[in-house]
């Protein structure tokens, strides 16, 4: 097996990971690489992983190390292995080059998306311990399944996000509502545009809320097309809600949450999924009244 770091990801590379990570999503049921890597494929330098049967041969694992660091400073990895080829050592080559590379094996965390039999037995072979647990939870769209309403309070205007003018602003309260988040607090107006430019993108349903002119609240909702991790349906999702501080226990996120809920059921959806951290019970009881129950979840597990 030839197992190296590559600088950058030539475009004929970039698309046998893709191919490697629906294999595995097929067999899965998850992906076992997350959005932002997958976005930047073609970016970043040093932090590709690529393990081939034969130098030059079609990739069969794929590892990709953020060195930049979490907003806890922490250095985070991704992995995967395409399912014809495992229970062969390309895991463990993959986690011993993550370890090899990271500056302090201690800060590495190394997700598990979906925490697979074959993800657990790796972090036991290399004795990683968990680190952080991030909920999926999921809610049914059915007329069945009544979504409440709640009065948006006073003085607070609800409306659709402008491409090309609210940037900035939403930027603004996604960083001050999420400082504490390891990756969500760290946000720029370019990591926003770059997703308005994927093809899921719709600014009829990103909701933001003012109060005399000035953002204070957003509700970014998301569309995925059926697939293995969607349940083979496709699904909305409660893509990010975040609410200024200074604005914070009013119930405007409950407002601006059940916005976007019943814009994605006007679009026929058949259920709604979000992502939550697992110690973050006051979000977790919220969204339960709103009839989300746990789904799966993901892992971080950590180096020693």
């Amino acid at each position: 097996m030839d197992v190296i770091w590559q600088e950058r990801l030539s475009g004929a590379r970039a698309e046998q990971v893709r191919d490697l990570v629906a294999a595995a999503a097929e067999v899965d049921g998850r992906a076992p690489i997350g959005e932002h890597v997958m976005m930047n494929l073609g970016n970043g330098e040093g932090n590709h992983l690529v393990a081939t049967e034969r130098p030059g041969g079609p990739v069969v694992g794929y590892a990709y190390l953020d060195l930049t660091g979490d907003n806890d400073g922490n250095v985070v990895a991704e992995l995967a292995v395409h399912p014809s080829h495992r229970r062969q050592g390309t895991g463990s080559a993959l986690v011993e080059g993550l370890l090899a590379k990271a500056p302090d094996p201690a800060a590495l965390r190394i997700w598990a998306h979906g925490e697979t039999p074959a993800a657990t037995r790796l972090a036991e072979k290399f004795g990683l311990r968990r680190a952080r647990e991030l909920w999926r939870m999921r809610r049914p769209l059915s007329d069945a399944e009544p979504l409440p309403t709640r009065a948006t309070p006073e003085g607070v205007v609800l409306r659709t996000f402008r491409p090309g003018a609210d940037e900035a602003a939403m930027v603004a309260v996604n960083n001050r509502a999420f400082s504490w988040h390891p990756e969500q607090g760290g946000w720029t107006e370019e990591d926003v545009r770059a997703r308005e430019a994927e093809d899921w993108f719709d600014a009829d349903g990103f909701f933001l809320a003012e109060r005399d002119g000035r953002v204070i609240g957003f509700h970014w909702t998301k569309v995925h097309p059926a697939s293995p991790g969607t349940g083979g349906e496709p699904i909305g999702e409660v893509y990010v809600v975040g609410i200024d501080p200074d604005a914070q226990g009013g119930g405007l996120g409950s407002v601006l949450t059940l916005a976007g809920l019943h814009h994605l059921r006007s679009l026929g959806l058949p259920a709604v999924m979000l992502y939550v951290e697992s110690d973050n019970t006051s979000a977790i009881r919220v969204y339960q009244k709103l009839g989300f129950d746990k789904w799966d979840a993901d892992v971080q597990f950590a180096g020693k």
